[in-house]
């Protein structure tokens, strides 16, 4: 009886426990977790993990991270994930002085917290700025929490030292330190070579039932992979291991991998590896997903090894070095259904290769190698299961078939570059997001079914290609990357675009054909950030509404069309605009000062018709980097309120009105690297760039006077130096010889005297430093779509690399005008960096020519013409093998002409015309076949074909050359202002000649209306017959 009773009164309490349990967390658990909360440290006041409150009646297992038992109601998982703050609480609360994105400062963990949850199974601490831990607070005090199964505290900034703490807590199956500061400390990839040491000795060890480690991004830079971790290689239970980018210098293959038999998932990416790694790899044979991206490997795949991993689902050999053409057992393994063969340098065609045949393929990642492949993908079409071909950068072959055939697969991503035409099983493809065709060279019509049939579509890249037609755009809801630049494509853009694509992001439709009014509805894109329809026959006012409030679009180019009318009017609100360009069109009036109000970055005007004075608040946008006002009809001096913009890189002020000097506080500029002023009328000196480090330096036709400064030497990074044209005078400093990397001298149309330095032939001797047009930073897109969340491996990488969209922060004109072979030439974009050459002519240069610039192998062009050189031609000119232009007239120069000239066989213009030459002239070869008798003249005692002396005559030599006393304009560059006033003067001094004449004389008078009157009835009479 009393048994019964005991039962009866346990079973009640059973009832009313599970009932009250059920219904709310345990207290002492919530107020546990209420004092969690307050030991987070917070850089900034904030309502965070609000779902925490001290109220009786909130349940702790629905706050935000817990996770509870049914039937305990104990917690068994917590996780803190504190969201990243935003930019603009960034600026607003730190001043934009913190570029960390975390909201939380650097904080210890406290092991004592968490005891408090006895049925705790999942401890999840990611990203929390922990620093390490309190006094005798380490993670081996939570070996009480018996349960504890997994622990993440991935993103942290935890060192080696706690590999010992952790290794007390023997129930962890799984772990993830990823991205921490275990090894080097350096949250860089790849870390600095100065980081690669061992910081620590620890290991992990005791952790039996570990089955998952996540040691990625740690650099940690062990001799190998056991003298970090310790594993019980008789009974070891782990099943996945990444250690995806550490330093590992080695991977034992005999000894590591026979400790790891029975691992199934393999992630060692980033890591070097033994060269037998793969050959050895076969231990592992219950593997499924191995990944040994960027581990310096190379040589030919193994056939063994590799190929004996049956069971394989997914294998990434992306960013090695590997060879030869796929060998045929890989085709064994039948599970493989994601395959990343991404930059290597296979070769084969892969219609004939294993991978034809295996048949459970979903991710085919083929980019940047050498394979050849057919772009109809016949062999691929029973392959049911394919999602995913990113075939870049390969030879693309066009094969005839002899049937049609319709595929089994639904890509969908597909990027095929360079492919030559559109690949017909396009037709029955429904379900892509990505498309990418880029650089093709596809003609007809633009696939507007393309489009339509694949509603899903979020990225579409047609660039490159020959389509015409006009566009008809269907509703793609999910669209946010579009490029259709260069192309054919004509008509006008459809007036409701913004309906068609409403959550475009970014598009660039440049270089086209299209035309009509610019649509307004753009603006209605409400996530359209970047827009580029630069290149086009647009025509029209610019749309108010791009300027609206709220909007999101902060890169706008639309340079290179027909738009007209004033930039934006008074009533816009321009407060988003970092990067606009509006070059090369039409707009008129004044610069807006709306544009003071956006955060600019680049600014480029250009090649318009805006008028008044220069802009002097546009000193007050100090985000500015590049400014471009050129070839406009600005005037007035260059505002000292530029000297506000500390950030300046490109200034472009050229072909205006602009007078007076340079203000000198531009002295305090450090970044300033690109300057042109040409073209104006400018005067005084230029010592204020002394302080920049100037790549680009154009001053030319202004009224620039003193001696060239010396400071330009020093100036290393120079390039181009442009003062051609100015009231320079003195003799050329031979500190200009340090500039090692100068491309383009011109100080032609000056008073320059004095000797041409012998150290010349030093300049262009550094290697040439390359950069990438247009010489500035880009920001892009690397793909909206996410893909690969179904695999283990890193196929979001190789998937994005073939659609990354680049927006450069500089599309202002950063080339250089250079007179050569008798005109000038604009030398625009990469073009300028195959340009070398010099221009001294028009000046009062003395002496001989230095023989040092024989030195100057790669010269293009050397014009030293109209000068009083002196002595012979040196013998070294034959070694200038790049030489096109050579002009040496109107000097003072004696002796004959080099024999070895004939070795010059690039060369297409040559005179030494006007000098004092005696001897033959070169045979007539080659190049110098093609020269006539202008290359030669005015040398009297020069003699042979072309010329019309003949070699057998002898005439006595003159004492002293005739030498010309004046030089031509060779640019043809006239003042034209000066040119209408004189020709308006003069023809109003004529006409009063004549009206003064009639006056005074009537005879000559009645002459002159008899004349008019014949000319009047001659005129009416033939009028009057034709009709």
């Amino acid at each position: 009886m009393t048994s019964k009773i005991v039962s009866w009164w346990l079973l009640i309490l059973f009832i009313a426990n599970g009932w009250w349990c059920c219904n709310s967390c345990w207290k002492e658990e919530r107020t546990a977790l209420l004092q969690l909360k307050a030991n987070i440290n917070y850089k900034i006041a904030g309502d965070y993990l609000l779902s925490w409150v001290a109220n009786e009646t909130s349940d702790c297992c629905r706050w935000d991270g817990i996770v509870c038992s049914n039937k305990t109601r104990r917690v068994t998982e917590l996780s803190i994930i504190v969201e990243k703050i935003n930019q603009e609480e960034q600026f607003s609360t730190l001043n934009g002085t913190n570029t960390d994105d975390s909201i939380l400062e650097n904080w210890l963990f406290n092991a004592s917290l968490f005891i408090p949850f006895k049925n705790l199974k999942a401890l999840l601490l990611p990203e929390l700025s922990l620093d390490g831990w309190a006094k005798n607070e380490g993670f081996e005090k939570l070996r009480r929490l018996r349960k504890l199964e997994t622990l993440d505290l991935s993103g942290n900034n935890f060192n080696r030292s706690i590999f010992q703490s952790l290794s007390e807590l023997s129930s962890l199956k799984s772990l993830n330190l990823s991205n921490n500061n275990i090894g080097s400390g350096a949250k860089t990839w790849p870390p600095p070579s100065a980081s690669l040491n061992i910081l620590g000795s620890e290991r992990l060890t005791g952790l039996d039932k570990l089955e998952i480690l996540d040691l990625s991004l740690n650099y940690l830079a062990d001799e190998n992979v056991l003298s970090a971790l310790e594993l019980n290689t008789s009974r070891t239970a782990l099943k996945k291991l990444d250690i995806r980018y550490n330093t590992f210098r080695s991977f034992i293959p005999n000894e590591e991998l026979g400790a790891l038999r029975n691992i199934k998932y393999l992630l060692l990416d980033g890591n070097t590896l033994d060269e037998n790694f793969l050959r050895s790899s076969g231990v592992m044979s219950y593997l499924k997903v191995l990944s040994v991206a960027q581990c310096n490997l190379n040589g030919n795949l193994p056939l063994q090894g590799l190929c004996d991993l049956k069971y394989l689902e997914e294998l990434s050999l992306s960013r090695n070095s590997f060879t030869g053409k796929i060998p045929t057992c890989l085709g064994n393994l039948t599970f493989l259904r994601v395959i990343d063969l991404t930059q290597n340098q296979f070769t084969g065609n892969i219609a004939s290769s294993p991978l034809s045949s295996l048949l459970s393929l979903e991710y085919l990642l083929l980019a940047n190698n050498n394979f050849e492949i057919p772009i109809s993908f016949e062999s691929f079409a029973n392959h049911s299961k394919l999602k995913f071909i990113i075939a870049d950068y390969n030879s693309l072959i066009v094969q005839t078939s002899p049937k049609s055939w319709i595929p089994k697969f639904q890509l969908e991503a597909l990027s095929l570059f360079n492919c030559s035409q559109m690949p017909s099983f396009l037709h029955y493809q429904h379900h892509l997001r990505l498309l990418c065709l880029s650089n093709c060279n596809i003609g007809g019509d633009f696939p507007n079914w393309l489009l339509e049939n694949n509603s899903r579509l979020g990225e579409v890249y047609l660039d490159g290609n020959a389509f015409t037609g006009s566009l008809q755009l269907p509703f793609l809801p999910n669209l946010k990357a579009l490029d259709i630049s260069n192309n054919k494509i004509q008509g006008k853009l459809p007036l409701d675009i913004g309906s068609i694509f409403p959550n475009l992001v970014m598009t660039t439709m440049s270089h086209n054909m299209l035309e009509g009014l610019l649509p307004s509805s753009f603006a209605d894109m409400k996530n359209l950030a970047c827009l580029d329809l630069s290149y086009n026959k647009l025509t029209g006012d610019l749309p108010i509404a791009f300027a609206r409030e709220g909007s999101k679009l902060y890169f706008l180019r639309l340079s290179n069309n027909t738009l007209k009318g004033e930039i934006f009017p008074v009533s816009a609100t321009i407060n988003n605009f970092e990067y606009l360009y509006l070059d090369r069109n039409n707009f008129s009036g004044p610069i807006p000062q709306k544009l003071s109000t956006a955060p600019l970055r680049t600014l480029d005007l250009s090649y318009n018709k805006l008028s008044g004075n220069i802009p002097a608040w546009l000193g007050n946008i100090s985000s500015l980097t590049s400014l471009a006002l050129s070839r406009n009809h600005l005037k007035g001096h260059i505002p000292p309120d530029y000297c506000r913009l500390q950030g300046l890189e490109v200034l472009d002020l050229s072909e205006n009105n602009l007078v007076g000097a340079i203000p000198s506080c531009f002295s305090s500029f450090r970044d300033l690297n690109r300057v042109y002023l040409s073209k104006n009328k400018l005067q005084g000196n230029f010592n204020m760039f002394s302080n920049s480090d100037l790549e680009v330096l154009d001053l030319r036709y202004n009224n620039f006077s003193g001696s060239i400064p010396k400071w330009l030497g020093t100036t290393l990074g120079i390039t181009t130096l442009l003062l051609k044209g100015n009231h320079l005078q003195g003799n050329i400093p031979t500190e200009l010889c340090l500039a090692s990397r100068l491309r383009i001298l011109d100080l032609a149309h000056n008073n320059l005297s004095g000797p041409i330095p012998r150290c010349f032939g030093n300049i262009m001797q550094k290697d040439i430093v390359i950069e990438a047009y247009p010489y500035s930073g880009s920001f892009g897109h690397t793909g909206f779509e996410t893909f690969g969340g179904d695999a283990m491996i890193d196929v979001g990488t190789s998937i994005s690399s073939s659609s990354i969209t680049l927006f450069e922060k500089n599309y202002a004109w950063v080339g250089a005008e250079f007179t050569t072979k008798h005109n000038t030439y604009s030398y625009e974009g990469s073009i300028v960096d195959d340009m070398f050459g010099i221009d001294l002519s028009c000046n009062q240069l003395s002496g001989q020519i230095p023989k040092e610039l024989g030195n100057l192998t790669i010269l293009r062009a050397l014009n030293l013409s109209h000068n009083h050189l002196t002595g012979a031609m040196p013998s070294q000119f034959s070694n200038l093998q790049n030489i096109e232009s050579m002009d040496l007239s109107y000097n003072n120069l004696t002796g004959r002409l080099p024999t070895q000239l004939l070795e010059l066989t690039t060369l297409g213009v040559f005179t030494v015309a006007h000098n004092n030459l005696t001897g033959r002239t070169p045979q007539l070869s080659a190049q110098f076949a093609t020269f006539n008798e202008s290359s030669y003249e005015g040398n009297p005692f020069l003699c042979g074909l072309p010329l019309h002396t003949s070699c057998m005559e002898t005439k006595e030599l003159p004492m002293s050359p005739p030498g010309p006393d004046y030089c031509e304009e060779d640019t043809g560059f006239l003042d034209m202002e000066s040119f209408y006033i004189s020709f308006l003067v003069a023809y109003a001094n004529v006409v009063l000649v004549v009206i003064v004449v009639l006056w005074v004389n009537p005879y000559w008078r009645n002459v002159w209306f008899y004349y008019v009157e014949s000319f009047m009835y001659s005129c009416y009479y033939f009028f009057a017959s034709k009709m």
